[in-house]
């Protein structure tokens, strides 16, 4: 695993006199942290440790961790800035990946299946194989997504003119 497969969700303060670290995590993550057993801890590019929660003290404003593995104190002196981190999938919660095989249609018509999908930075983009074998790139925005149906499994186009011109669906 490399640094950049994680997401920095905080910052760890120094050792108090309870061996607790302060941690300020953004709001969008306080949740997360509040579930994770471990989490790593970048000192800089090449110093991470990979360490497990094994107390935690909520009570006053800033979360308090405790770290079940030795040396972090001593490591801790010698930087400056400590970032609390999470692998990137904690953070892809919302993937498609139920969609696929999820059949597609616009203006009640059947374009085709979903058989993969991928992110381009930007959005999700939905992978459409149509009965003909071409395939079709549907980004996942609310301009082109109608509406998503779980049961019987059907994703509803609008505006999708300008998606199905070039191909044969």
């Amino acid at each position: 695993m490399k640094v950049s497969d994680l997401t920095g969700i905080g910052r760890l303060g120094g050792m108090d006199a309870d061996g607790f670290y302060p941690v300020v995590v953004k709001p969008r993550f306080r949740e997360v942290l509040a579930e994770a057993q471990d989490v790593y801890l970048i000192f800089n590019s090449d110093r991470v440790f990979f360490v497990s929660i094994c107390e935690r003290d909520d009570s006053d404003r800033k979360p308090r961790l405790k770290f079940a593995e030795d040396g972090v104190a001593e490591e801790r002196k010698k930087h400056r800035e400590v970032i609390l981190a999470l692998p990137l999938e904690n953070e892809d919660e919302d993937a498609p990946e139920e969609l696929v095989g999820y059949v597609v249609v616009f203006q009640e018509r059947e374009i085709g299946k979903v058989t993969d999908y991928f992110h381009n930075n930007a959005q999700y983009v939905l992978e459409v194989s149509t009965p003909s074998g071409s395939e079709i790139l549907i980004p996942m925005v609310d301009f082109y997504i109608d509406e998503v149906i779980e049961n019987p499994g059907v994703i509803v186009l609008i505006n999708a003119e300008s998606l199905l011109e070039e191909s044969d669906a």
